[in-house]
């Protein structure tokens, strides 16, 4: 696995991202929401940097829990698609 320039460059300001990431959410929701953000280049063999502001154990068994729901046809909800 290889880390690109933009890799590393975002690698390092993940935590202030993340920082301005659970402000925002607070604002939003009026209470704390835990989150995961896992980011990553489209270049083959590219690292995946991620942060969250909760355990990993726990991240684990939620991205586990949407895996699955995904693989059972989960249908995306409109907010959530991709726009290019």
């Amino acid at each position: 696995m290889k880390t690109s320039s933009p890799d590393r460059q975002v690698s390092e300001q993940l935590r202030s991202i993340a920082d301005q990431l659970e402000k925002q959410l607070e604002d939003v929701a009026g209470q704390r929401i835990g989150f995961s953000l896992m980011v990553f280049t489209a270049e083959p063999g590219a690292r995946m940097n991620y942060v969250s502001n909760c355990d990993r154990a726990d991240i684990v068994k939620v991205l586990k829990s949407l895996l699955h729901s995904w693989e059972q046809g989960m249908p995306d909800i409109e907010a959530h698609k991709f726009v290019s």
